[in-house]
């Protein structure tokens, strides 16, 4: 009976592990330098960064998948097109931005390396819109401020408690859907998620105090809500 047990729970991991396939990706300049970007799935909550040296690392990616790459105020949609891998170099012209992309072998045998490291970046798992909801606040910085107790005020300036804002009142980048806002513009109803992303330079000067990335909610979300 013993050896049965062990043979299912055996199974289940075995299955687990395949369903998290770990996705390795990279991310350089033509001069081979990485580049440090904000790295989304497409119509997905899935979510991570590329480190000093462009490497990043996500798991369960769908052949069908597409990355959208954020650094700074650019952004690249890369479909996976059935990769295992993704090797990235970033390239400009002007104003004009392309890439290119192929499955790398070196990443493939990397492991879940990269994955790892996604959980030693300075960024918050996440506060979804259903749970600022839930906490019965009036306004969206006061919710999360009760989801988030390093989100405070001080001088009456907002204030991401970070390494970097300690002792001082500079104010956090906010953005909603890519576009630097006031969250007081914004209705909590309306919100699918809000992330915070502690001191990262990948936004500029201003993301040195800190980032508050807010999605609000498309008609097909508020629809699904409703049901």
């Amino acid at each position: 009976m013993r050896r049965l047990f062990t043979l299912v729970v055996a199974l289940f991991v075995l299955v687990g592990a395949e369903a998290q396939e770990p996705f390795n990706g990279r991310i350089t300049r033509i001069d081979g330098k990485g580049i440090k970007a904000r790295i989304r799935v497409k119509d997905s909550d899935k979510l991570t960064f590329s480190d000093g040296k462009g490497r990043f690392g996500l798991t369960d990616i769908k052949a069908d998948d597409v990355l959208m790459i954020i650094s700074r105020r650019d952004t690249m949609l890369i479909p996976v097109e059935g990769r295992k891998s993704i090797d990235i170099v970033w390239l400009t012209e002007g104003e004009n931005i392309s890439y290119r992309a192929v499955e790398s072998e070196e990443l493939m045998n990397f492991g879940y390396g990269y994955v790892k490291r996604r959980e030693s970046t300075d960024y918050s798992s996440g506060i979804s819109g259903d749970r600022l909801r839930a906490t019965g606040a009036k306004g969206l910085i006061e919710a999360i401020q009760m989801c988030y107790p390093g989100l405070r005020y001080i001088n009456g300036e907002l204030c991401l408690m970070t390494q970097n804002s300690i002792g001082s009142s500079s104010a956090p980048l906010i953005l909603c859907d890519g576009i630097e806002t006031r969250p007081e513009l914004i209705s909590l109803y309306d919100v699918k998620s809000v992330e915070i992303v502690k001191g990262s330079n990948m936004y500029g000067f201003r993301g040195v105090n800190g980032v508050i990335l807010i999605t609000t909610m498309t008609a097909e979300d508020a629809l699904n809500r409703k049901r």
